[in-house]
C-alpha cells in the first residue's frame, strides 16, 4: 500500500448553447484563464477535465481560442487528463440511447477536432453525475471503460481505498466514488490553506472531487489564490499528490461490483429513498415542478420521435435536407439540461425566463420540420407539442 495520499480533482466546464457572449468572456476570464495559469506554474499537479463541445464552440465562435490552446498543452504535457462527455450537457439517463450515442459521438467529433491528439479520454462523464444502471451499455457501448460517480450513489459502500464496477445487461464501467462531503466544502467556499495539511493525514487513501470548474474564481471569488497556496503546497510535499482520475484504477485495488443507486451530484439520499432520483430535471413530487416538468420532457421526446421519422423521410431535395439538419442541430442543443434546472424547487438558481428559451429552441426545430416535410405524422406531433406548451405556460403563469 502507497504511503501517500492522492487528491484526483476533477473540473467540469460547461456553458449552455444559449449562453450570452458577455458572461462567456466575464466566466472566461474570472475561470477558464486563471485555471489554466494555475497547473501551468505547477506543472507536477495533475488533474482531469471535462469540457463539452457546448463550450468548446462557444469558445472558438467568440475568439476565445488561448483556452482551447491553453488546455491543449496541458494534455500534451501529461498533466492534464479529458474525459468524454454528451456535446449538449443531456441528462442521459432520461433520454433514449440513440440520443445519448448520438451527443457523444458529436461531442468527441468537435473536441478532436478542437484539441487535436491531445484529446484521448478513456473515462465518461455523466452530465450532473446523473446515473442510472441502464445507462451503463450505452457508455461502454461508445468505447469508455470508468466513470465517476456521486458519493450518494455508492450504496453505503463508499471508499476511498479502491474502487469498484457497474454491469448491467452484459457490460461493465469502473467506478469512482466522489468525496462529497470535500467537494462541497469546496464548492462552497469552506476550504482553505489547510487542504493538504489535512489530506496528508491520510497516507493511503485517495481524495476524488469533482466540482464545476466555474467554482475557481466565478462563484468563489478567493478560489484562485486558495488554490494556488494548495497547489505550491502539493508540489513540494513528499506525502500528497495530486493525480488524474484514471491514476486512482492504476494505484489503488479493485474492490468488487455495486449496486449505485441512481442519482445525481445534486440528489441526496433522501430524494432517492423517495425514488426522486434527478429532482432538478424531473421533479416527482413538488408542484408545479413535476408537472411542469413531466410536460417538457413529453415535448423533448415528441420533438425527438419527430426528428427520427423524418430523417427516414429525407430526399435529395437540397431545400428540405438544409432544413432537417437545421431541425437536427435545434434538437441537438435543445436536449441541454439547463432549462429544466432552471425551472426548479431550488430558488437560488431558478429563471423561468431561460427555461421558456430552451422551450423556444425545440419549437424551432419542430417548426422547421414543418418546413421541410408535408407529413400527417410530424404535423400531428407538432400539434400535441403546441398544446403541451399551452400547459407549461399555464402552469408557470399561475404558480
Amino acid at each position: 500500500m502507497t504511503n501517500k495520499v492522492f487528491w484526483a480533482p476533477l473540473w467540469h466546464i460547461y456553458q449552455p448553447p444559449i449562453q450570452t457572449k458577455e458572461w462567456l468572456v466575464r466566466i472566461t476570464n474570472e475561470s477558464y484563464r486563471p485555471i489554466i495559469r494555475l497547473y501551468k506554474d505547477h506543472p507536477t499537479c495533475r488533474f482531469t477535465l471535462n469540457i463539452n463541445a457546448s463550450l468548446t464552440e462557444k469558445l472558438q465562435e467568440n475568439g476565445l481560442d488561448d483556452v482551447i490552446s491553453g488546455f491543449a498543452e496541458l494534455a500534451d504535457r501529461d498533466q492534464m487528463e479529458f474525459v468524454s462527455t454528451t456535446a449538449f450537457h443531456t441528462i442521459c439517463p432520461l433520454l433514449p440511447e440513440k440520443e445519448v450515442l448520438r451527443q457523444i459521438r458529436l461531442n468527441d467529433k468537435i473536441n478532436k477536432k478542437a484539441f487535436g491528439k491531445a484529446y484521448k479520454p478513456t473515462g465518461f462523464w455523466l452530465p450532473e453525475m446523473a446515473y442510472a444502471p441502464h445507462i451503463t451499455p450505452t457508455i461502454a457501448k461508445a468505447g469508455y471503460k470508468w466513470i465517476p460517480l456521486a458519493g450518494v450513489a455508492s450504496n453505503g459502500q463508499w471508499t476511498n481505498k479502491g474502487w469498484h464496477t457497474v454491469e448491467h445487461n452484459g457490460h461493465k464501467l469502473q467506478v469512482v466514488f466522489r468525496d462529497d462531503v470535500v467537494s462541497l466544502n469546496i464548492g462552497f467556499g469552506r476550504t482553505d490553506s489547510n487542504f493538504v495539511d489535512e489530506l496528508s493525514k491520510q497516507k493511503g487513501t485517495y481524495c476524488f472531487t469533482a466540482l464545476d470548474g466555474e467554482t475557481i474564481g466565478h462563484h468563489v471569488k478567493n478560489m484562485v489564490d486558495g488554490m494556488r497556496i494548495n497547489l505550491e503546497k502539493i508540489s513540494k510535499s513528499n506525502s500528497v499528490e495530486s493525480v488524474s482520475v484514471k491514476e486512482i484504477f492504476e494505484i489503488f485495488p479493485y474492490v468488487g461490483s455495486i449496486d449505485a443507486f441512481p442519482s445525481s451530484w445534486s440528489t441526496t439520499y433522501e430524494d432517492i429513498q423517495k425514488g426522486n432520483y434527478f429532482p432538478l430535471w424531473i421533479e416527482k413530487h413538488e408542484e408545479p415542478f413535476k408537472s411542469v416538468h413531466e410536460l417538457a420532457w413529453k415535448h423533448l421526446h415528441l420533438l425527438i420521435e419527430a426528428a427520427n421519422f423524418a430523417e427516414n423521410k429525407v430526399n435529395g431535395d437540397l431545400k428540405q435536407r438544409r432544413l432537417f439538419y437545421e431541425a437536427r442541430q435545434l434538437l441537438d442543443k435543445g436536449e441541454h439540461s439547463c432549462m429544466y434546472w432552471w425551472f426548479t424547487r431550488d430558488k437560488w438558481h431558478r429563471d423561468s425566463v431561460r427555461f421558456l428559451v430552451g422551450l423556444e429552441l425545440q419549437n424551432k426545430a419542430f417548426i422547421k420540420l414543418q418546413q421541410a416535410f408535408n407529413d400527417r405524422n410530424i404535423a400531428q406531433k407538432i400539434e400535441e407539442a403546441n398544446k403541451i406548451r399551452e400547459k407549461i405556460y399555464e402552469l408557470m403563469l399561475n404558480s
